[in-house]
């Protein structure tokens, strides 16, 4: 049996939750997603790190999401990222049961965190270090049902730890 085909029945992902896309420019990519490919903005936020920030625009249409991302200075995690790889997916976030077994079973494979795993009301979440190969991360997420959008103080503390890890 090929390795591949053994591993994958172990792991449970339900489905992509969302795609993080990383621009250049904030406003024309919010004007591209709504009036060409029809999203609706459901929200924008800012986030600051000790040194650096983030905007970003939360974009949705029957159900699909897209989180557009633009760093605020150069140095900033997704300054970083476009200057690497270029503008584009930066993250797909997979929804799990449980973000902390997942976290572990990966871990065991293998895979590198950059952040622990963060728990917020009704959102628990957490970061791959990126393939280098791909300029790939994933989120690992798992929500409560009642709750859509991202909780502020995940956010930033996810957006910490990855800024004093030195990770884009």
């Amino acid at each position: 049996m090929n390795n591949s085909m053994s591993l994958e029945g172990s792991l449970s992902y339900k489905s992509v939750d969302h795609i993080a896309i990383a621009v250049r420019d904030l406003p024309s990519a919010i004007a591209f997603f709504s009036n060409v490919l029809g999203f609706a903005l459901i929200q924008r936020r800012e986030v600051k790190g000790t040194r650096t920030g983030m905007i970003s625009a939360e974009m949705e249409h029957n159900g699909i999401k897209f989180v557009l991302c633009q760093g605020t200075e150069d140095e900033s995690q997704v300054s970083r990222y476009i200057a690497e790889f270029g503008p584009g997916v930066a993250h797909i976030a997979l929804a799990v049961d449980d973000v902390h077994s997942t976290v572990g079973e990966l871990s065991a494979r293998g895979m590198e965190f950059d952040t622990s795993v963060i728990e917020g009301a009704g959102l628990t979440q957490a970061f791959s270090s990126r393939c280098l190969n791909s300029g790939l991360s994933f989120e690992l997420i798992k929500r409560d049902p009642s709750q859509e959008g991202f909780v502020d103080g995940n956010v930033q503390s996810l957006f910490e730890q990855l800024e004093a890890s030195g990770a884009y």
